[in-house]
């Protein structure tokens, strides 16, 4: 009972899967936007817009104001809906598709035929995280019907006629769990038209993409113009009269120093500061105080943001048993298969427990398709350090078939050897600083190059290539932290026994 309780509260997510929003094409507004759309009202655009007679002004000058202006209003709002309308456009074609693992060119797909459910609750635990994120996955599936399911789409409405206006929600899970997905998802249906309608202006932007500017100074308004080439015609006064929504995905990706001590206070979209300045203000309310902030981050890394500065907390808690049992029935035709690698899972406490995690669902999936559907033979893996090990030499027979045309050789080859030891070490390192987000000079230092990388993009893909040009850079990640880890240990482990560095 308590399980289909949460699922019928469950909200809706993606599985776990590597996304195209980056390849955005330029927008034609002459062959696609046509006219201005109808269901704009003034109202709902400019939200903030106010034509009461200033003090002092009586209501007859007032009026006569008005008139002279209405042919330079009108044109105005023209202009927005124009821009905004464009914007719509723009993020659909940003986050409609999304490709399952890796970034391999004809593997995309739609995001709304692949999309499954993920539970998402209200608050969040009172202990501090101090734990490796898979012991909290295990607190996690114990959790019970006493906590506050809430739709992703609804996290910015209150629960009940006495809660407080909630203009900054945090919403926190661990690595993978299908934060960026929800966010993706969330920003889709609204340029679909078909959620929150009443927010006039949605403004997606990563904190891997921030990191690209970190040392660099912008206003606001022109951080936009950069990050969203659609937006280049939206004015300061624009920024003051919509309702805006700024989504800032990935903290725990941030390479930014923010500061909630900073002394420097920023009140004008125009005023020119550090990426990381701009931010504080945008949460903190000294700049847009009306403009409604989304952050999602891993637990780690929450605690940047002062607790004092979020009106709402929020978790996603991943797949219910149930929708893992959908996820790999959607992922194959064979009934026979989906049903073998089901009830493989249930066998084991541990890969049940992680399977809570959407991306560990697919590399569970790689995995025991390879084993089952090939002439393998021995145990399927009962442990997570024995499905990596698999999962890397799939991977690499998957790289020798496509990029060498050679037989699917079960043994690895010295070339091979040495670019999983590089990628160890690059794992290692970034490890210990806390990175989870490389770009290419870091791939450098470690010698590896970056069509290394690329041919092996089901453990460490390129995330995204931006046709702005700031985004020229590219930026990679391990498919998921726990990869990164197993690479790293393997690392240590080697540099151990060969005595090739010391502990």
């Amino acid at each position: 009972m308590m399980e289909e309780d949460r699922e019928e509260c469950a909200v809706s997510s993606c599985v776990s899967l590597k996304s195209h929003m980056s390849k955005v094409d330029p927008i034609n507004f002459r062959d696609e936007l046509g006219p201005p759309n109808p269901k704009y009202r003034k109202e709902s655009i400019f939200p903030h817009w106010d034509q009461s007679a200033p003090p002092g002004e009586s209501s007859g000058e007032h009026s006569d104001s008005l008139q002279r202006d209405a042919e330079m209003t009108t044109l105005q709002i023209s202009e927005l809906l124009e821009v905004l309308e464009g914007h719509k456009i723009s993020l659909k074609r940003r986050c409609e598709h999304v490709t399952e693992g890796t970034n391999e060119a004809g593997s995309g797909i739609l995001l709304n035929k692949i999309y499954t459910e993920l539970y998402i609750t209200e608050g969040q635990s009172e202990e501090v995280n101090t734990q490796h994120e898979v012991r909290q996955l295990e607190r996690t599936s114990k959790k019970n019907i006493q906590d506050t399911p809430i739709k992703c789409q609804d996290i910015f409405k209150a629960l009940s006629e006495q809660e407080k206006h909630i203009r900054v929600v945090l919403t926190n899970g661990v690595a993978g769990v299908g934060k960026t997905f929800s966010v993706q998802k969330f920003t889709l249906d609204w340029a679909e038209g078909l959620e929150n309608q009443d927010v006039s202006l949605v403004l997606l932007l990563s904190f891997r993409e921030l990191n690209l500017i970190k040392e660099e100074q912008f206003s606001l308004l022109s951080l936009l113009h950069v990050f969203h080439p659609t937006l280049q015609k939206l004015r300061a006064e624009d920024l003051t009269v919509c309702k805006l929504l700024f989504i800032f995905d990935g903290l725990d990706e941030s390479r930014l120093s923010l500061d909630s001590n900073n002394q420097q206070v920023i009140s004008d979209v125009t005023q020119v500061s550090s990426v990381n300045v701009l931010l504080m203000n945008l949460i903190q309310g000294n700049l847009l105080p009306s403009a409604l902030i989304w952050i999602t981050s891993r637990p780690a890394a929450a605690n940047q943001i002062p607790p004092s500065c979020v009106d709402r907390m929020t978790e996603v808690r991943g797949f219910t048993d149930s929708q893992k049992e959908e996820y790999f029935r959607r992922r194959f035709s064979d009934e026979d298969l989906s049903k073998r690698i089901i009830s493989h899972i249930k066998a084991s406490r541990s890969l049940h427990i992680m399977c809570l995690i959407p991306v560990f669902c697919w590399i569970t999936a790689t995995v025991l398709e390879d084993m089952l559907t090939t002439e393998q033979r021995g145990e399927l893996p009962q442990t997570l350090t024995d499905l990596y090990s698999h999962f890397l030499m799939v991977q690499t027979k998957r790289k020798k078939q496509k990029y060498e045309g050679t037989e699917r050789s079960e043994e690895l080859t010295e070339a091979d050897k040495e670019v999983l030891l590089k990628l160890g070490q690059l794992a290692f390192e970034h490890l210990e600083n806390g990175n989870i987000i490389f770009y290419p000079e870091d791939l450098e230092q470690c010698g590896l190059d970056v069509s290394e990388v690329s041919v092996y993009s089901g453990v460490c893909t390129e995330i995204f290539r931006r046709e702005s040009v700031i985004f020229q850079k590219s930026v990679y990640c391990f498919v998921h932290l726990s990869i990164q880890e197993f690479l790293a240990a393997v690392y240590m482990f080697h540099c151990f026994t060969t005595r090739t560095q010391g502990l």
